[in-house]
């Protein structure tokens, strides 16, 4: 799994080597020539083929209570739509909302620009000054120190979001964090939402390079798109908390080892890192028990986990993508537990799909490995969707949101967040949250 990791990566390098030159696609690195060989059919193929395909190779893994469950989300879904089509009209009409730039080579390489007021993409000066922050490292000299303030000062530029949404590792898509991001964006942050491979498209390993790559993506244009450096915090929910936390922990020991991109960024460049509602160790059987209950069979889990469809190669893949397992390996190595940034883990309490424990054994592990800023929220009564839609929707002062906000702006003086407005009636989102199916 490394291996194939380190060449996809090698093979990454080498676009951007090309792109510095000024010969690869402008939507992906700047240059100049616009992708030659994304022809309308091949744009036809990606628009219906991809999905009809992945469709296909899906319904391999489907069960009955998958339908069960569809019919349960399309009900919530259709309960919330009138708050979810204000927010579709924000996603598609808002002039900051930049959408679907790439940002590596892979398929789903995309992600979503929400920019405050005073900051802007033009995607020439953009590429121009990240060429021209390259020649200065290669020189010899750093464009813009990343070591934090000590007295959490801004440093003059915004502070920037990468987030990466969940979905199960399957049906997770950029535009599921536009109501985070909306939010978030008006307290003046830079949000980058990433999409990157579901399953069956990918599995965990190349989800995990696609995180890596598109938050490497975002450290190295913080500074031209108006953001601070010193401030960029990630931010992952469900299936998202897993993968961001997962290649936050790989990059420190590719870093070190100098594989493939290491040198695109380092975990010591980050703010912070925010688990929301995530899960930390799929190396545990008795969280593997719990997804075949709440059907996520353990024939799809261990497909995405990359340990085979019976699980012949759990004891081996598991531990490998699980942040916990890897805290374990890298305690007492130097250098790698000194490069993890500091953790905000939040988690709903009644959350049935991911349970709650899964923050609270991460932040022990973390804290056994030597990480020293571990701070852990639990929303009382909370489920697994309630942080994330359903209170914003429901207007108010929104825990998840100040405690983000709190946990950037940390060092600062404290500013009360104005309530959100109400999108829906109440009983329209209570009905909604008893169809929910995670």
């Amino acid at each position: 799994w490394r291996l194939k990791l380190t060449t996809a990566k090698q093979s990454q390098r080498g676009s951007l080597i090309q792109g510095e030159q000024g010969s690869i696609s402008r939507t992906s690195m700047g240059a100049r020539e616009q992708l030659t060989w994304y022809t309308p059919l091949r744009k036809i193929w990606e628009i219906i083929g991809v999905p009809i395909w992945l469709t296909m190779r899906l319904l391999y893994h489907i069960r009955f209570n998958w339908l069960v469950k569809f019919f349960g989300l399309c009900g919530f879904a259709a309960f919330l739509s009138p708050a979810f089509l204000r927010i579709a009209w924000f996603y598609y009409t808002d002039r900051r909302v930049k959408r679907n730039l790439q940002y590596g080579s892979a398929p789903r390489n995309r992600l979503d620009l929400y920019l405050p007021p005073g900051c802007a993409f033009d995607i020439e000066k953009t590429e121009a000054a990240v060429r021209a922050a390259d020649a200065e490292t290669d020189a010899g000299r750093d464009p813009a120190p990343r070591e934090r303030h000590e007295n959490g000062g801004s440093g003059g530029g915004r502070p920037v979001i990468v987030f990466v949404t969940g979905g199960m590792w399957i049906i997770g898509y950029k535009a599921w964090g536009a109501l985070l991001a909306q939010s978030l964006m008006k307290q003046g942050f830079i949000v980058a939402s990433l999409d990157y491979r579901n399953f069956p498209q990918g599995t965990v390993g190349e989800m995990i390079q696609d995180v890596g790559c598109g938050i490497g993506w975002v450290v190295k244009r913080a500074v031209a798109l108006g953001g601070d450096p010193r401030r960029i915090v990630v931010v992952g929910q469900s299936a998202g908390a897993h993968l961001s936390a997962t290649a936050i922990l790989r990059q420190a020991e590719w870093e070190l080892s100098g594989y493939g991109l290491a040198s695109a960024w380092s975990p010591s460049s980050l703010a912070g890192f925010v688990g929301v509602s995530g899960v930390y160790s799929p190396e545990d059987q008795s969280l593997v028990d719990h997804f075949h209950r709440r059907g996520l069979h353990r024939e799809v889990f261990h497909s995405i986990m990359e340990a085979g469809y019976t699980g012949a190669r759990a004891e081996e893949a598991l531990p490998r993508a699980s942040p916990c397992a890897i805290l374990r390996d890298q305690a007492g190595v130097p250098g790698l537990i000194s490069r993890q940034p500091p953790v905000l883990l939040c988690h709903g309490s009644a959350d049935t799909s991911a349970p709650p424990s899964e923050s609270a054994k991460f932040a022990a592990a973390l804290r056994a490995a030597g990480v020293a800023e571990v701070t852990e929220k639990y929303y009382p009564g909370k489920t697994h969707t309630d942080p994330f839609v359903t209170d914003p929707i429901l207007g108010g002062h929104d825990a998840l949101l100040e405690d983000i906000v709190a946990f950037v702006r940390k060092g600062e003086d404290a500013l009360k967040l104005p309530a959100l407005p109400r999108l829906l009636p109440k009983p329209l989102v209570d009905i909604a949250r008893t169809m929910v199916p995670f």
